[in-house]
């Protein structure tokens, strides 16, 4: 398959606070990746026991739907690389006619009941930033904010395509109507998970910024991952079956290659992917299917040699 290493579509990393937090808040409500999570579900039950019993319970009420990705996506047009504060202020200033026109221009369909929207996205932003998000270690959000300068400042060294690839560990945005300009934002909490949104003319990516709080002289989690990832048949075949295709296959193609069942080949492609071994293609966020990302092997090998030789 062929990409055009110069994408038609503006694209840049960018970090606030306020990405975080809605970062941080989307892995709370998420709660069937917890398992999947770095964080895990030890830090889900760890937050939960600080909570007040009415954010508590809030969140117990939310999921990861179309009603989210409008909460998500309101939030995002107001922060303008803008503090927590700012946003919440804006939200609460603003008329509901300007909200909306706002809305309209990142392709974003407001309810009837903009009040009770307002209502909600003020107290779970609020609630979440006292509660919990104003704790958070102070070195994860300057390490975001550095991470987004380093890879901006990279950029130029690499053709869109390749640097959206380094950047992201694996993915391929093809360009696709109507879109105009990739965000990418550096994140912690979900990672490994990507959270990608289409809102109109944008598309926002969170991609895992390979931060970690630990204190050990070991192999990040991340470079761990990698070596278990490819400890399994299953897996190892998978990355064959995509390097000597040399072209985009589904996920059908590769569940009736392995002969396995949907789930089973689903939790191996996730394992890949969250490694870096496979490219993960998009059309907005639709995915498209799955191919062999050789360079992760490359850097694997370089991170035993580095930890081996560690004094």
């Amino acid at each position: 398959m062929c990409y055009d290493v110069n994408a038609p579509y503006d694209v840049h990393v960018a970090y606030g606070p306020v990405f975080e937090l809605l970062s941080s808040l989307h892995t709370f409500i998420c709660r069937k990746a917890y398992k999947k999570t770095d964080l895990s579900s030890e830090w889900a039950e760890q937050v939960r026991g600080t909570l007040s019993p009415g954010l508590s319970g809030l969140l117990e009420t939310m999921e990861i739907n179309a009603d989210w990705k409008v909460i998500y996506g309101l939030v995002c047009m107001l922060t303008d690389q803008g503090g927590i504060d700012e946003v919440v202020d804006r939200l609460e200033s603003q008329t509901a006619q300007e909200l909306n026109d706002q809305a309209l221009a990142y392709g974003i369909l407001l309810p009837d009941d903009m009040e009770k929207l307002r209502r909600l996205t003020l107290r779970l932003l609020s609630g979440w930033y006292e509660e919990y998000f104003r704790h958070v270690d102070t070195s994860i959000l300057s390490g975001l904010k550095q991470e987004a300068e380093r890879r901006n400042k990279e950029k130029d060294a690499y053709s869109t395509m390749e640097w959206v690839d380094r950047t992201t560990n694996g993915f391929r945005f093809e360009p696709s109507e109507g879109l105009t300009r990739v965000l990418l934002v550096p994140q912690y909490h979900f990672q490994p998970i990507n959270i990608i949104y289409r809102f109109g003319s944008l598309l926002l990516c969170h991609y895992s910024a390979g931060i970690y709080v630990q204190e050990e002289d070991f192999l990040s989690p991340q470079e761990y991952r990698m070596i278990r990832s490819l400890g399994e048949k299953s897996r190892l075949k998978i990355l064959k079956y995509l390097y000597q295709s040399q072209n985009l296959r589904s996920f059908i193609e590769i569940v009736r290659y392995l002969k396995l069942s949907k789930g089973i080949t689903h939790d191996h492609i996730f394992k890949l992917r969250a490694s870096g071994f496979i490219h993960a293609h998009f059309d907005g966020e639709t995915l498209l299917g799955y191919s062999a990302r050789l360079s992760a092997v490359d850097e694997m090998h370089a991170s035993i040699l580095d930890y081996m030789e560690r004094n």
